[in-house]
């Protein structure tokens, strides 16, 4: 059965939806007992927003008043900014706190609406909104401007830096020091960093905390501090700025310009050419900090300098832009175009070097120079052989001994020219004693003249060791005009040298004729003269000769030979020998073979006075 209202419950229902619509919650309360009784009902009002005091730096200050609560526990109260949550210390809906008072941080530029919520147990009651205009937000990024966006390299820019709001409002709350770090240029070419003075005057690298004095949002530069920005690269760059929180958004788009022409760069397009081989250059006109300078443009007059000349004379040259061959210290017409002059079929900067080795390559404008470049030119291909010899003088069987250099073109050593080589030698004779003349090989073995012989190379040169590999031992009196080829390269001069006699050993028959008959050959210290015949003739005369059968000279005086034969007859056969001159007898001997019957006899040519010498000895039959 369903119990009717009484006019106080009516009463109640009445007042709690008049509350509701009106930012107060009701309670209604009921109690034990029997009958009918009356609660009490308490209500919850909205709070009242007293204060909403907006502040640059995007702050608004908010105060409400409190509200009685109905019962225990206390009334908290959260804040909405804009139906969202607040910032700075103002409680969110998700932490309400019993403060009265708050300060909403970071709020954007423009007109916000504040609602204070109050919050006892499962009620709640909102305040009437109340609105707050921020004209100037928090600080959220830097902007940057400067006295000039084409500066020259080296030049200073004065940059105007600006903390703004997100609106782009400038942030007059961001004063005092800040510690900024600069970035969006690279170094120039010859090391240097680009910089930007701190508020004491320091040029600080980019990269690298710099400490920079705001006034009211904005930084400017002060005499020399407080940044003055330096870039050394010629080009475009973009200039940024960060003290960790705030960046820069939108860089500085600024663009370089290289400084007045300073020095040259000299490039070569190697360092190791081959002597005589196309070298092409890459001449650069750059200022101070190494950047290309553009304006250096057309034909210019340039002087090259630290070629050196080689053993054959060839002087060290690059092509001018003509393409004509034009000596180092000789002024050399360049063409450069925006800054830079290179090769073009062989014209204006092919090098050529002709001495191999270090050479300190250096090209000057006037007072304008560049750097030296060390320039190493290698020796070209073996084209000749150079001869020398440990004496030039020497007596027959005496060692000389060679060094045999491989040379390119020009004179350098040409070092590829290695290991074991087969050499013919040439220019020396056979002694009259028949002794060939001979060059010790690599191992040792004395190899005639004519002959090919083992010699080994170490870096083009060959050189004699342990009386092997390139002894010549020559055996006829006379000046030898060594020379050596090995089939391709071949010794570009002889060598000569003056071999005399060596002491006198021996006798010899010189000039031996016979009236009828045959004479042996050789025929010097020893001969045979066969079918002479009746009443023949053997004629010669008999000198003073060495090993090797060289007639020796200035043997001095109390020296005699006799000649003497076992058959037929001797005519001059007792002579002596001069002194000076030639150690030769001054007549001929005459022997005269029998007129009768058949014969066998020997001439004998021995000492008779003086030193004695091996006995000369010549068989004659009929």
């Amino acid at each position: 059965m369903r119990r009717r209202l009484g006019p106080v419950a009516a009463a109640l229902a009445i007042i709690a939806v008049l509350a509701f619509a009106c930012g107060s919650s009701l309670a209604y309360f009921t109690g034990p007992g029997s009958g009918s009784a009356a609660a009490a009902v308490s209500s919850l009002s909205g709070p009242v927003i007293t204060n909403a005091e907006p502040a640059a730096g995007g702050t608004v200050s908010l105060a409400w008043e409190g509200v009685t609560a109905p019962g225990t526990p206390s009334v908290n109260y959260f804040v909405t900014r804009d139906g969202g949550n607040p910032g700075g210390n103002c409680a969110a809906p998700a932490v309400p706190t019993a403060a009265t008072t708050c300060v909403d941080k970071e709020v954007p530029p423009g007109t916000h609406t504040y609602v204070v919520t109050a919050v006892w147990r499962t009620w709640r009651a909102a305040s009437a909104p109340r609105t707050a205009t921020v004209t100037v937000g928090a600080p959220a990024r830097l902007a940057i401007s400067a006295s000039t966006t084409t500066p020259v390299a080296g030049a200073a820019a004065n940059l105007t830096i600006t903390a703004q709001d997100s609106a782009g409002n400038t942030a007059t709350t961001y004063t005092g020091s800040k510690s900024l770090t600069f970035s969006g240029a690279s170094a120039s070419l010859g090391g240097n960093a680009p910089t930007v003075t701190n508020s004491s005057g320091a040029a600080t690298a980019f990269g690298a905390a710099t400490s920079i004095s705001f006034t009211a949002g904005v930084a400017t530069v002060s005499g020399a501090n407080n940044g003055v920005m330096r870039l050394y690269r010629a080009g475009a760059a973009t200039i940024a700025a960060t003290d960790g929180s705030l960046s820069t958004p939108s860089p500085l788009a600024v663009t370089v310009a290289p400084s007045a022409l300073s020095k040259f760069a000299l490039a070569p397009e190697t360092t190791t050419p081959v002597a005589g081989a196309a070298d092409p250059l890459t001449l650069t006109a750059q200022d101070v900090y190494g950047n290309t300078v553009t304006s250096h443009q057309g034909s210019k007059s340039l002087t090259f300098s630290g070629g050196v000349t080689s053993g054959a004379g060839n002087v060290a040259t690059v092509s001018d832009s003509s393409g004509k061959a034009v000596a180092f210290g000789t002024a050399t017409t360049i063409a450069f175009t925006a800054g830079v002059a290179s090769v073009s079929a062989g014209a204006n900067g092919s090098m050529r070097l002709y001495k191999a080795g270090a050479q300190s390559i250096a090209v000057a404008e006037g007072a304008i120079t560049s750097s030296a470049v060390t320039v190493t030119p290698v020796a070209a291909a073996a084209s000749k052989f150079t001869l020398s010899g440990s004496t030039t003088t020497l007596v027959a069987g005496a060692g000389v001994n060679l060094t045999i250099t491989a040379q390119d073109a020009y004179a350098n050593t040409a070092t590829a020219y290695t290991g074991a080589k087969t050499l013919t030698f040439s220019g020396a004779n056979t002694s009259p004693g028949g002794n060939a003349p001979t060059v010790v090989d690599a191992s040792g073995v004395p190899v005639p003249l004519g002959t090919g012989t083992p010699i080994t190379f170490t870096s083009g040169i060959a050189t004699v060791s342990s009386a092997k590999n390139g002894v010549l031992v020559p055996t006829k009196a006379e000046i030898v005009a060594l020379a050596a080829t090995d089939g391709t390269v071949s010794s570009s001069a002889p060598l000569a040298i003056t071999v005399s006699p060596a002491a006198a050993s021996k006798l010899a028959f010189v000039g031996l004729t016979a009236s009828a008959g045959t004479v042996s050959s050789p025929c010097f210290t020893t001969c045979t003269v066969t079918a002479l015949g009746k009443s023949g003739v053997v004629e010669a005369k008999i000198a003073a000769v060495d090993t090797y059968g060289n007639t020796v000279s200035n043997i001095g005086t109390g020296h005699a030979i006799a000649v003497t034969a076992t058959v037929g007859t001797v005519l001059n056969g007792a002579q002596t020998f001069p002194a000076t001159g030639v150690a030769q007898s001054p007549l001929k001997f005459t022997f005269t073979a029998p007129a009768t019957g058949s014969y066998s006899g020997t001439l004998k040519a021995a000492t008779s006075l003086g030193t004695v010498y091996t006995t000369a000895t010549a068989t004659v039959t009929k």
